[in-house]
């Protein structure tokens, strides 16, 4: 990490006060599994609805084309 000095400059020029740099504890140091259940539960839950929406949009393109364009019906497209 970097490290910045919190001192005037004659104080740094004249040794000052001794300090010692204490290190910081891991700041991500995993809590318990329970946290992370629950938010993996939360973004899968969001992505299963983005993907619902995303097909639905697609599904309904496909309708509309297939009502625009001239011979074309449901029956068909379902049987490929």
């Amino acid at each position: 990490g970097q490290f910045f000095v919190m001192m005037s400059p004659q104080e740094v020029l004249q040794g000052g006060a001794q300090r010692t740099i204490t290190p910081r504890a891991h700041p991500y140091s995993p809590k318990s599994e329970a946290p992370r259940a629950t938010r993996d539960e939360k973004r899968r839950a969001q992505h299963n609805e983005v993907e619902r929406r995303r097909r639905d949009k697609i599904n309904n393109w496909i309708v509309q084309l297939s009502k625009i364009i001239p011979d074309c019906s449901m029956e068909n497209t379902k049987s490929g």
